[in-house]
């Protein structure tokens, strides 16, 4: 019988292809990138340790010698997080998706524009809650830092068309305010400890929304309502 000799060459031997690894021979992606995260981390832990064994025995024996050999095993581990900065930096160049900085950025003249874009859309937002919204002010009557904020709130009311519901918890009045409610348990059921405060509150479903306490300017309330009304926890953050 005819065998086919595979160490010889032979014009009509046809030999069988080898067949790719399947099953579990073969390793998918997931499994190889866990493997090789699970060794990453590893390697990372024994540099790290290596690092500190070093150092640990420089600080307790700093010879020339040891000092040398920490040395040597910390720039090492610099050498490697330079790496990773540089390469970082380039993947974010190529990624636009993942440039933080187009969401909050640092420069000078983007941190303006971002600034301008967002006040003026603070601006029309207040503009448009005017309908549905209303500002309780919380206050007293010989509080310096209520009188301080009432002109601001009668200003705001003024310059948007929002209701300023002025609510004395001692009863007395102020300058922009002169005939304010009297509180009827609203301060006691929203904890009211400090004044002044001021809250949003919707006239239609009666939601309220703290939007802060102590003197505010009037680009810092229009932005927390803006904030608060029309963007989602972590958004602008």
């Amino acid at each position: 019988m005819w065998i086919c000799d595979a160490d010889r060459f032979n014009w009509y031997c046809d030999i069988p292809p080898e067949a790719e690894p399947t099953g579990s021979a073969a390793e998918n992606p997931e499994a190889k990138a866990l493997r090789e995260e699970n060794e990453a981390v590893a390697s990372l832990k024994a540099l790290r340790e290596d690092a500190e064994r070093k150092r640990a025995l420089a600080i307790i024996n700093p010879t020339p010698e040891n000092l040398k050999r920490y040395i040597v095993a910390q720039e090492a581990l610099m050498d490697r997080a330079s790496v990773f900065s540089d390469v970082w930096r380039r993947v974010i160049w190529a990624n636009p998706e993942l440039n933080y900085q187009l969401r909050n950025p640092s420069n000078n003249a983007a941190i303006q524009v971002r600034d301008s874009q967002r006040a003026r859309k603070a601006s029309e937002t207040l503009a448009g809650l005017a309908g549905e919204w209303g500002i309780f002010f919380f206050f007293r009557s010989d509080c310096p830092y209520c009188h301080r904020l009432a002109p601001t709130l009668k200003w705001l009311s003024e310059q948007y068309g929002i209701a300023v519901f002025p609510i004395s918890l001692d009863g007395g009045g102020l300058p922009e305010f002169p005939q304010p409610s009297r509180d009827n348990g609203m301060a006691a059921a929203l904890g009211v400890t400090v004044v002044p405060l001021v809250v949003l509150g919707n006239v239609k479903d009666r939601r309220l929304l703290p939007i802060g306490s102590g003197v505010l300017s009037a680009q810092e309330i229009v932005e927390r309502i803006y904030i608060l009304t029309q963007t989602r926890p972590g958004e602008l953050y």
